[in-house]
């Protein structure tokens, strides 16, 4: 059922409105009235009607400040003018006030069958819009994560991949981090044994990230096919990015008492998604593959590289193995020995760091991990081939 309220002044009209049609085969039903504007502002924000039939000159408050007043308060009803004023600039306001008609007095009964038909159609239409909406709020992050999963999967054209992340409220932006965790079940850290089963694995793995991140709003989460927790942090920085990411792996590694692995990036175009997913996906799909001393020793470097103080023999106490036995175990699985691989991993780190303009060398320096400008300029160039210098202008160049 509608519900209909009747403000105006007079009533022989008002009377003649309620007896005019048969309001029940509207499904409509006449919940009120009022003689004055200030009656039916009252009337009309308790009872809260679907139709109004509201006249131009009434008393205290008139039919056009009466729908301004309501028109906020109740967006969706349905406002239709019945008036004496044949005059097109009440039209013309009670138009921009929201009507959907305007009827001359005195009230031809077809003319108001038409607008009663037309306010009941945009009603249900509103009611169906509703329901959508509600529909899709409902099943948004669920939608969400089936859109990002297959967007990482390379399944969509950049028009529909647009129009799609439009729709669901996902922001694309330049500068969005990256970042997709795994966790190894296989491998304890020190004494806890825990048996986790996937799903509460996931629920706690997303909660964990929810909780760590509730200020970032816009961020995007969803779990991959093989069980990869992936992350979009919109508009973010690299230094922040990389805080992010230790933040995470320490709690993910504390609360479940497994080692947690990581790979992040910076998109500096939403387009290159699918692409940067994939490579990271490869990157830790190798890591499942190593031993657990290496798996351990590997994720301590990969979350220390930045301690000016780190060493094989530090690493070896964490995973409890002499640090000989540590060293010939990382060269096997690795392919380098273990200064090689913290030297590359901070590098790749620093290669990352120095895409943003406003950070000095010396600053890239400290925040990887050396103590000096010289020692991390000597080490940038037998990685990389030349100087962080050269390498800067290059990018920018190249930008």
């Amino acid at each position: 059922m509608w519900n209909l309220f009747i403000a105006e002044d007079e009533s022989i009209i008002r009377r003649g409105l309620k007896k005019s049609l048969n309001w029940e085969s509207y499904s409509i039903n006449v919940i009120g009235e009022a003689e004055d504007g200030e009656e039916a502002l009252n009337k009309a924000i308790e009872f809260r009607p679907d139709i109004l039939f509201i006249d131009i000159n009434m008393p205290f408050l008139n039919g056009l400040e009466l729908m301004e007043k309501l028109r906020p308060i109740l967006p969706d009803a349905v406002f239709i003018v019945i008036s004496g004023y044949n005059e097109f600039i009440y039209a013309q306001k009670a138009i921009k006030m929201g009507t959907i008609d305007y009827i001359l007095k005195p009230v031809k009964k077809p003319e108001l069958e038409r607008s009663i038909e037309n306010a009941i159609d945009i009603l249900k239409k509103k009611s169906r819009n509703r329901l959508r909406e509600k529909q899709l709020e409902g099943n948004k992050q669920l939608l969400k994560e089936k859109f990002l999963l297959n967007w990482s999967l390379g399944h969509y054209q950049e028009d529909e991949m647009k129009k799609q992340a439009k729709l669901l409220g996902i922001h694309l932006t330049k500068n969005t981090g990256l970042l997709v965790f795994k966790v190894i079940k296989e491998i304890n850290i020190g004494s806890m044994e825990q048996n986790w089963s996937d799903v509460l694995l996931s629920f706690s793995i997303k909660n964990i990230i929810n909780d760590l991140l509730s200020d970032y709003q816009s961020k995007e989460m969803f779990e991959d096919q093989s069980g990869h927790i992936v992350l979009l942090l919109p508009l973010i920085d690299t230094e922040t990015l990389f805080d992010i990411n230790r933040k995470i792996v320490i709690e993910l590694e504390r609360f479940l008492g497994k080692v947690v692995t990581c790979e992040e990036c910076l998109l500096t175009s939403f387009l290159s998604f699918p692409n940067e997913y994939k490579k990271i996906i490869s990157d830790l799909k190798s890591a499942n593959k190593r031993t657990p001393i290496v798996a351990l020793a590997k994720n301590y470097i990969d979350q220390h590289y930045d301690s000016q103080s780190i060493s094989l023999q530090q690493v070896a106490s964490y995973v409890q193995v002499n640090p000989t036995y540590l060293s010939k175990q990382i060269k096997n699985e690795l392919g380098v020995s273990f200064i090689q691989y913290l030297t590359n991993v901070r590098i790749n780190k620093a290669l990352t760091l120095m895409k943003d303009p406003y950070l000095k060398i010396y600053e890239v320096a400290e925040m990887v991990g050396y103590s000096t400008q010289h020692y991390f300029c000597n080490a940038f160039k037998k990685v990389v081939g030349f100087s962080p210098t050269v390498y800067r202008t290059g990018e920018k160049t190249h930008e």
